[in-house]
């Protein structure tokens, strides 16, 4: 089944991606920004991002009951997951703009060119 049409990736290429990155020591999480870049391919639009995780979970579960990645492994990424979906969001408590400052009691009013078009200079 082909996953991304974009970058031309088949759930067979994300499933060879997962072995190979989950067999290494210390596996990263195997997201699909991970597994494209195993797979040396790059997302274009990303519209297949959701069913690329899908399918590269789906994969991971199959290899671990198919005895060709460590369960280990596999329960050490799901807990890793789960740890990232139940942390809370660190943002920064300050707005990103400061408030919109009052025009100068010097500066020019706005005039209407003529016209019923109502736009301003």
């Amino acid at each position: 089944m082909i996953v991304c049409s974009c970058a031309y990736v088949t759930d067979r290429d994300l499933e060879q991606a997962v072995l190979e990155v989950m067999s290494q020591p210390d596996a990263p999480l195997p997201t699909p920004g991970v597994i494209y870049r195993q797979l040396q391919k790059k997302m274009q639009c990303c519209g297949c991002a959701p069913l690329a995780a899908e399918t590269i979970y789906a994969k991971m579960e199959d290899l671990e009951k198919r005895g060709l990645i460590c369960p280990c492994a596999c329960a050490s990424v799901k807990s890793r997951i789960k740890d990232l979906i139940n942390t809370p969001e660190r943002r920064v408590s300050r707005p990103l703009r400061s408030a919109p400052r009052a025009l100068p009691a010097s500066a020019p009013a706005r005039q209407k060119i003529g016209g019923s078009s109502g736009s301003t200079l």
